[in-house]
C-alpha cells in the first residue's frame, strides 16, 4: 500500500502540472482574440479621427467657399450705392449690406471654429497613429510569442500524458479508480493530514483512523470531503 500512495502522490504531481499547462493552452486562442481585439480598437479610433479630420476640413472648404460668396455680394451691393435715386431705396440697399456683412461674419466663425476642430482632430489623428502602431506591433510580436508557447506547452503536454500513462500503469486498479473518480469531483484527491487535520476540509481526523493513515497499510478517506488521506512526512 506504501508504494502505491507513492506512485499516487506522482501520479497527481503530474496531473496538477498538466492541468495547469493544459488551462494555459487551452487560453491561447483567447489571448490571440484579445490581441487582434486591440489592434482593431485601435485601428477604428484611428478611421474615427481621420473621418473628424475630414469633416472638419469640409466644412472649412465650404465655409471659405460661401465667405467669398458672400463678399462678392457685398462689393456687389455696395457697387449700388451711387444709383439708388431715393432714401428709401438707399435705406433698403444698406440693411441688404449689413445683412451680407452678418453672414460673412458667420462664415468667418465658422472657418475659426472649423481651424479649432482640425488642430483638435490633427492631434487626435497623431495620436492614434501612435496607438495603432504600437498595437500593431504588440500584436505581431504577441503572435509570434504565443505561437512559440503553444509550440512549447504542446510538446510538454505530450510529453506530461505519456508520462502519466506510465504512472498510472503502475497503480493497482482499485487505487487508480478510486483516485480518478475522486479527482473527477474535487482536486487535489490526494491530500495531506496535519496535525490530526484534513488540508482538503480542515476537518479534524478521529484518532482511531489517524493510526490507520500513520500504519499506510490500507487507503484511508476523509469522512467530510472524502479525499484520500496521507500523513504530511509520508
Amino acid at each position: 500500500m506504501v508504494e502505491g500512495l507513492r506512485r499516487l502522490i506522482e501520479l497527481q504531481k503530474l496531473d496538477d502540472e498538466l492541468a495547469t499547462l493544459e488551462e494555459e493552452h487551452r487560453a491561447l486562442p483567447g489571448r490571440r482574440e484579445a490581441l487582434v481585439a486591440q489592434q482593431a480598437a485601435a485601428e477604428e479610433r484611428l478611421a474615427a479621427g481621420r473621418a473628424a479630420l475630414r469633416s472638419a476640413e469640409l466644412v472649412q472648404r465650404h465655409a471659405e467657399q460661401e465667405l467669398q460668396d458672400r463678399e462678392a455680394i457685398v462689393t456687389r451691393l455696395e457697387g449700388q450705392q451711387h444709383q439708388v435715386k431715393t432714401n428709401e431705396a438707399y435705406t433698403a440697399l444698406l440693411r441688404e449690406i449689413d445683412h451680407a456683412r452678418e453672414a460673412c461674419s458667420a462664415c468667418e466663425t465658422r472657418i475659426l471654429e472649423a481651424m479649432e476642430a482640425i488642430e483638435v482632430s490633427g492631434a487626435a489623428v497623431a495620436a492614434a497613429e501612435g496607438e495603432a502602431k504600437a498595437a500593431g506591433e504588440r500584436a505581431q510580436v504577441g503572435a509570434s510569442t504565443l505561437a512559440a508557447r503553444e509550440t512549447e506547452l504542446g510538446g510538454r503536454i505530450a510529453e506530461l500524458r505519456e508520462r502519466r500513462a506510465e504512472a498510472r500503469g503502475g497503480v493497482k486498479r482499485d487505487l487508480i479508480e478510486l483516485y480518478e473518480r475522486i479527482a473527477a469531483r474535487k482536486r487535489p484527491a490526494v491530500v495531506t493530514v496535519t496535525r490530526e487535520i484534513c488540508t482538503g476540509c480542515r476537518v479534524d481526523i478521529p484518532p482511531q483512523q489517524f493510526v490507520e493513515i500513520l500504519s499506510r497499510e490500507r487507503v484511508v478517506i476523509c469522512g467530510r470531503c472524502q479525499r484520500i488521506l496521507i500523513h504530511a512526512e509520508a
